[in-house]
């Protein structure tokens, strides 16, 4: 009989006392990992314990828990120690919360700022009593390590919120940089393992995230080795890329204790690379998939990655305040896909400035009195960034001889470089790239510079359009030129 006591000597876990003892299998090599005895180990131990804090690392016993403490990288888990869920695979402890501490998102700040992390991560039991199921306490917790912390960003493992209104729009509304909630396992596994959630209701949470703010990171986990077949992880690939998930991690699940769920096999190393090579080519922006990954392990260095990812992905030739001209690296980029997609490229000198320029393009609202492949023009959302960059979700529908389309994009508005960039969210291309680049010159004129990169879903219809968009473009650059000489004539 194995029984796990908690700090106070209770039964860990009394929800699992009558459950018979489950054989566990024998740790390959590759599994173990060394005890946790370093000075920087003891360092963080001593910050978490003085601020009054929980962290996942001890509550799930993570394996990973001596190679992160020593480098002074904790999670913090908010909301108490104890969850309403009883989940087979996890070793937080189960039972009847209590109340709420109001200190603790001060503390966490406060804990972030001694730790002196560039990255933290906030995670939480799940509150299934709370009528938001805790989502007001993860925005305050965001808001109060932002003012303490301006400069750390951050990344929260949410629970799902099931049947909680409006608890997802309150944490992305306090502006994570990552947003994260792991699946687990795979849906035929939800009932044995993660009882108390529902597969699709995780994924409709993710999904609801990257609507709200497309520009905000999402993120999910999933364990390998409790019984799942390989085409069913396969097939949680394609679900969290259909609800736009940009980063996946994969690790081995770790039986806490004989009661808990059995390991059913210890996944080979090679398989996980399989599965990350697999991953990548489903179009995740960034794949974690080794035995010992966690959602939280190496999290600051993966951020850093994924940021680099997403400008890959844009193709590397422009981002919000860099400069319109980039190095040598950035014209291989571009060459290398001018050849995989069609696009259309023009710079003019126009005898209006720079800012009155920037200005026209980005009054984005006022395309369809002008432009002539804009039929309608709606901004869902504008989302206000630092230092006068503003972000902007919008719906456009164009109309070039029979073809008549919806598309959506992000249009980031970099007001301080005079630079616009739009990126494709959805519509008839596989993707669609567009920018422009506003420079001043010595005569109160401007050199207007515009880019477009675009590839249609459909085959056919990219070889009947592909000669009409080139003319299609010119007119369309063309008639930002005629609008100013309209406006700002003298």
């Amino acid at each position: 009989m194995t029984v796990v006591l908690d700090a106070t000597n209770r039964p860990r876990h009394p929800e699992k006392a009558q459950r018979p003892d489950v054989a566990a299998l024998k740790k390959p090599d590759w599994i173990r990992v060394r005890a946790p005895i370093s000075r920087g180990y003891g360092d963080t131990r001593e910050i978490v314990r003085a601020n009054g804090l929980h962290t996942v690392c001890e509550e799930a016993g993570c394996p990973n828990i001596g190679e992160c403490w020593d480098k002074r990288h904790a999670t913090f888990m908010i909301m108490g120690d104890t969850c309403t869920r009883a989940c087979a695979f996890c070793n937080v402890k189960t039972g009847l919360p209590g109340p709420l501490d109001t200190g603790e998102p001060s503390r966490v700040a406060d804990a972030t700022a001694k730790l002196r992390l560039k990255h933290v991560v906030v995670t939480s039991v799940d509150r299934d009593d709370l009528d938001d199921g805790g989502g007001g306490h993860f925005a305050a917790v965001i808001r109060a390590i932002r003012a303490q912390c301006p400069s750390t960003t951050i990344e929260v493992l949410t629970p799902d919120f099931l049947r909680k209104t409006g608890a997802v729009e309150m944490v992305v509304a306090a502006k994570p940089d990552v947003f994260n909630h792991n699946l687990e396992t795979v849906p035929s596994k939800y009932l044995t393992v993660r009882p108390g959630a529902r597969y699709f209701a995780s994924i409709r949470l993710l999904q609801r995230a990257k609507e709200i703010d497309p520009t905000i990171f999402t993120k999910s986990g999933i364990m390998v080795g409790l019984g799942e077949a390989r085409n069913e992880l396969l097939q949680v690939m394609d679900d969290l890329r259909a609800a736009d998930v940009d980063f996946l991690t994969i690790g081995q699940y770790l039986q806490p204790t004989r009661k808990h769920h059995a390991v059913e096999r210890y996944v080979h190393p090679d398989e996980f690379k399989a599965y990350e090579t697999i991953a990548y080519a489903k179009g995740f922006l960034m794949v974690s998939s080794s035995p010992l990954t966690r959602s939280s392990h190496h999290a600051g260095e993966d951020f850093a990655r994924l940021k680099a990812a997403r400008e890959a992905r844009l193709g590397g030739v422009w981002r919000p305040g860099a400069p319109a001209h980039g190095d040598r690296l950035r014209r291989i980029r571009q060459s290398r896909r001018s050849r995989l997609m069609p696009q259309f490229s023009t710079k003019r000198h126009v005898r209006h400035s720079a800012a009155h320029m920037f200005d026209l393009v980005a009054d984005v609202e006022r395309y369809p009195e002008f432009v002539p492949l804009c039929r309608s023009l709606k901004v869902r959302q504008r989302i206000p960034e630092p230092e006068g960059v503003e972000i902007l979700v919008a719906d456009m529908m164009v109309a070039y001889k029979f073809i008549h389309e919806t598309f959506t994009s992000r249009v980031t508005l970099d007001r301080p470089n005079l630079q616009i960039l739009v990126e494709y969210l959805d519509g008839p291309f596989s993707r669609l790239e567009n920018r422009w680049a506003f420079h001043a010159t010595g005569d109160h004129a401007c050199d207007v510079e515009f880019f477009i990169s675009y590839d249609f879903k459909s085959r056919t219809l990219g070889l009947l359009m592909g000669t009409m968009f080139d003319a299609a473009f010119r007119r369309f650059s063309a008639a930002f030129e005629r609008r100013a000489d309209v406006v700002y004539a003298k």
